[in-house]
């Protein structure tokens, strides 16, 4: 039962099915099955369509109950899902069942089968009761014959929805031999979050549309002069001007799709009443299935502008792309929410709290770090740095071309989440004759000691879960910074530049992040080092692996600051490298929900295109540290010399006599 209160109350069900839904809430059924073993509800809540799945699930072989309850499932559209009732067995043997023995396989609350875990996963359900409850144990049904409790009446949810509830209790049984399930639904309205533009990008598709955005950049280029005004303020007020001219032009074509909608779906009306009084009227026939199909497309066109990263190789069913369209998102948006958070032996569910954590994380790891400059300055000044030469001092100084930046206009990706402009790089392709010059200018600007746009310091941090690891703890999430494309054109030329001059000056046993160098080749001779070993056995080697936690997000802005001070890079680029690494601030987004602004002093920001150069840069300074090191010995052979390898911020040393050399 669903009452205006969001409870949603589940009662140990019969062979036939039956969900209570308030009159307040919009509702429809959206399936059932001809056994009474399915029911499937339909529910607008906070604009968001909730679908609930009243199932009592067979005895026995339940191969065919599951992918009948799975297709009737993927046909519908929503974004909420809960499947919930008497599923005829548990999902863990030792947790669930009061009398874990085996017994005989007809005993009513087995384990569920491997089909029905692979809907559970497939839908990316969540066992709510299990997920708020952890290892606890308490149970639904009572076997009289077997004396046997097990936790057979569940209710599953997908993540968006399970972020929402706030209890899940297993109740007294009363009225039934089955316990009642109550889960009470947080007030929270999942959309409830800060909107944030982003380009739709079918807006730009229209030729027409094309050139009207053409005629309003190029006027206001034309207005706006550096005579009056910093190019920086002309070219970030650039955006924000055409960023209204686009919602108002987006907001027409809102109301004209509107209007067309209506009027499709009103001759189906029409169309329908007419069959209904002749059904054997071909030409109505056909004229219905035409309007039925130009629905569909207008439909898909909508479904396609929320699609951004999802790449279908094959569709096997064209009357089914809509569906097909509708999962693809539903999916994408599910795997993306954060369930829980652990934190100092305290568990977090809420949007709210799991928010805070990842935003309390985030301020704390980049915060500047206390070191004594003087301290660096020293340990850098020890380390002979080489300068580079004239001709690289050149690449990496000399003004930057219209040419330089159409190629990496060309060559950065279009399908990329945009940063907090909410501009694509789609925007910079198909307008780039008229924003280069301009663009051109912001960036000699900041090469000569200009500031950068206000727009350029800011980012959007989202986070993705490490594989294979504890994604309850926020440490073990990649925070990956969504930076504005105009920044990211920028910054891909400097680092276009920088891995010119770092090829010839990184050791070749650094394989990571520069042209021709690839990973294997540090593998293979990682296992040339053992084969040799394996053959001399009268010596004694080590391999020792190490990852520095965070490596990226721990880069010291002054010391790589330094270090390109003692290679003597050259005003122009010190000056682009300072006025980036100087003032930089991030929003944490997790589930929908984005964080207060947070100031960033140390780190170098994955997502940016220079990034991977500098770090590689910096830590080369450790890794000639330990090469330099006489009393540590590798592996030397007549042809090769074995003593680190890295790929990145991953590095393996091959120490000999390693009881005597691993503590220095």
């Amino acid at each position: 039962m669903i009452d205006w209160e969001r409870r949603i109350i589940h009662r140990g069900p019969r062979r036939k099915k039956v969900t209570y839904v308030s009159e307040k809430l919009p509702s429809k059924i959206a399936f059932k099955d001809h056994e009474g073993r399915i029911l499937g509800v339909s529910v607008e809540v906070h604009n968001r369509i909730l679908l609930i799945c009243n199932i009592y699930a067979p005895n026995g072989c339940k191969l065919k109950f599951v992918e009948r309850l799975y297709q009737k499932i993927i046909e519908q559209e929503y974004e909420d899902l809960i499947i919930m009732g008497d599923f005829n067995g548990v999902l863990n043997a030792a947790l669930d069942k009061s009398n874990s023995e085996k017994k005989s396989k007809s005993i009513k609350g087995g384990v569920l089968p491997r089909y029905f875990l692979k809907l559970k996963e497939d839908l990316n359900l969540l066992d709510i009761w299990r997920h708020l409850h952890g290892s606890a144990r308490d149970y639904t049904f009572l076997s009289n014959r077997h004396l046997t409790w097990t936790r057979i009446d569940m209710i599953w949810g997908n993540k968006s929805i399970v972020n929402r509830i706030t209890k899940c209790n297993i109740l007294p049984r009363l009225n039934s031999d089955h316990a009642p399930l109550e889960i009470t639904l947080d007030k929270e309205d999942p959309k409830s979050g800060e909107y944030r533009w982003r380009l739709n990008e079918s807006l730009l598709k229209d030729e027409g549309d094309q050139d009207r955005y053409r005629k309003l950049l190029t006027e206001y280029f034309k207005l706006n002069k550096e005579e009056d005004t910093a190019i920086e303020f002309i070219w970030d007020a650039s955006k924000a001007y055409m960023r209204g001219q686009i919602i108002q032009q987006s907001a027409r074509k809102k109301r004209l799709w509107r209007l067309e909608h209506q009027k499709i779906e009103g001759e189906i009306a029409r169309l329908e009443k007419t069959l209904k009084g002749n059904p054997k009227d071909k030409k109505t026939q056909l004229n219905l299935e035409i309007y039925k199909k130009q629905l569909e497309t207008l439909q898909v066109e909508e479904m396609g502008k929320k699609l951004r990263y999802v790449r279908q190789h094959h569709f096997e069913n064209a009357n089914k792309v809509g569906r097909w369209l509708a999962r693809k998102i539903n999916k994408k948006k599910q795997a993306l929410y954060i369930n829980k958070i652990q934190e100092d032996g305290k568990t977090y569910y809420s949007h709210e709290e799991i928010g805070q954590q990842f935003t309390a994380f985030y301020e704390k790891l980049y915060k500047k770090d206390i070191i004594a400059e003087e301290k660096v300055t020293q340990y850098i000044g020890r380390q002979d740095i080489p300068k580079i030469t004239d001709m690289q001092r050149e690449i990496l100084n000399r003004k930057i071309k219209e040419e330089e930046i159409s190629r990496a206009i060309k060559k950065l990706p279009s399908n990329k989440a945009p940063g907090p402009d909410g501009f694509s790089m789609s925007y910079y392709k198909i307008f780039q004759e008229i924003l280069i010059t301009p663009l051109q200018k912001v960036m000699n600007s900041i090469l000569e000691g200009g500031k950068v746009p206000q727009t350029w310091t800011n980012a959007n941090i989202v986070v993705i879960p490490k594989d294979k690891a504890d994604n309850t703890q926020v440490r073990n999430y990649r925070p990956i910074s969504l930076l504005n494309a105009d920044y990211k054109i920028f910054a891909s030329i400097l680092a276009e530049r920088l891995k010119e001059v770092l090829k010839a000056r990184i050791e070749e046993d650094q394989s990571g992040f520069l042209p021709g160098r690839q990973m294997r080749e540090n593998i293979r001779n990682i296992l040339n080092a053992i084969e040799y070993y394996e053959k001399n056995r009268q010596k004694e080697i080590a391999l020792l692996f190490l990852d520095a936690e965070k490596a990226f997000d721990n880069v010291n802005w002054f010391c790589m600051a330094e270090i390109l001070r003692e290679m003597d890079v050259g005003f122009y680029f010190s000056n682009a490298i300072k006025a980036i690494y100087s003032q930089q601030t991030a929003r944490v987004i997790t589930n929908g929900q984005i964080s207060n602004t947070i100031n960033i002093n140390k780190g170098t920001r994955q997502g940016c295109p220079l990034s991977p150069p500098l770090f590689i840069l910096t830590i080369e300074v450790l890794l000639n540290a330990i090469r330099n090191n006489k009393e540590l010995k590798g592996l030397q052979t007549k042809k090769y010399s074995y003593k680190t390898r890295a790929y990145a911020d991953d590095l393996v040393c091959l120490i000999e006599d390693p009881i005597d050399k691993f503590e220095k």
